[in-house]
Formats: structure tokens, sequence, C-alpha cells
């Protein structure tokens, strides 16, 4: 990989408020998430993204609108970036169906009924990943779609193994960085910045 990827997700929901499953589904920003996704684009700036990829559900769909207005780049859509399908959960409170585990999935192979697990994501997006790897050396592109997407994405970019990508964290107001010697750090408005990935476990 010759390319620098800001990998960042959808703004706060109102599903992702209430703690209810979208997958496929959708719910628009927050107030909040609007906010915070209008700081963003000052906090990758400095990057010199050319250009965003982003999942064209209408949560990220947006919020990759809010980035390529504020940074004057274009976005394309791709559908191998929308996010895992929940399948009959997509709707319910995550209480309901998954009580108090963080995960939704219980583990990399793992679906909900009729839904994907990471290992679904991780096929669809070999071609995505190829046709990024391609990008010319020495640019830097944004990527945009959803937690459960992006883990999937992660694990496929750089080869990290099940266990730590199935726990990567994806806050809203934070984005990954992704150097092109497979390095990672993370910046958020909130979280700071360090070295590596957020975890749900700690």
């Amino acid at each position: 990989m010759s390319l620098q990827i800001i990998l960042a997700r959808h703004g706060q929901t109102r599903f992702n408020r209430s703690g209810v499953i979208q997958g496929r589904s959708d719910s628009p920003l927050t107030p909040t998430g609007i906010a915070e996704t209008l700081k963003m684009p000052d906090l990758v700036s400095k990057f010199q993204p050319q250009a965003i990829y982003s999942s064209s559900l209408g949560r990220a769909a947006f919020s990759s609108s809010i980035y390529s207005q504020a940074l004057g780049i274009p976005v394309h859509f791709r559908e191998n970036l929308a996010e895992l399908s929940c399948g009959k959960w997509e709707g319910s409170r995550r209480t309901d169906v998954v009580g108090n585990r963080n995960s939704i999935r219980s583990g990399w192979f793992d679906q909900p009924p009729f839904g994907e697990s990471y290992q679904d994501g991780e096929e669809r997006l070999r071609s995505f990943v190829d046709e990024l790897c391609s990008c010319p050396n020495d640019s830097c592109k944004i990527v945009l779609a959803h937690a459960g997407l992006n883990r999937a994405f992660i694990k496929l970019i750089i080869g990290l193994n099940e266990e730590d990508a199935q726990f990567i964290r994806f806050p809203h107001d934070t984005v990954y960085l992704i150097h092109s010697d497979r390095t990672v750090n993370w910046l958020g408005l909130t979280t700071g910045s360090g070295n590596g990935f957020l975890s749900e476990i700690q």
C-alpha cells in the first residue's frame, strides 16, 4: 500500500443515540452528529486528502457531503462500503437481542439472523481495497463508512487479526490514520490522539 487513508465513520444518528440497531436501515443525524461532523474536516485538512470514498447509505452520504463541501474534494460512492446487514435485528434495541454485550456479533463469522458477518463484509470489500491500493503514490484518501464495515476494512487493509479487529472502537468524532507502512493512529475531537486503535476491551 502506497497511500495514506483517513478512515472515518458517519455522524451520530437517532438510532445510535437510542440504542437501536441500524445495519442497512437508516436514520437521520442528530444535532450532535451534525455539529461534530461539521468540525471533522478541520481535523483532517492538514493531511490534504484528495477525494472521499463513501458508503451510499443516507447517514454516510450526508456526512461525506459535509466533508466534501468543507474540503473542496469530490465524493465517490461505493455500494460495497455499506454497513453490514443486521437482518431481522434491524430496528430492534441492542439490549433486546444481545443484552449488555458491546458487539452485535459474538465472533468474526457470527451472523445476525439473515444478516452479514464481518467475514462477509471482508469479502465484499476486496474489490474496493484493490481499487484503493491502485491509487497514485503519496496520495491521501478519506474512506467514510460504518463501525462494523470499518472493522472488516481495517483487517483487510493492514492484515490485523480477527480478534483485535472485532473490538476496535469507532467513535463518531474520531478518525483513524492508516499510513503507507500500515501503522495506525487516531485523532478525535474528544478522544484526543494516540497510536494504534481505541478498543472495546480496556
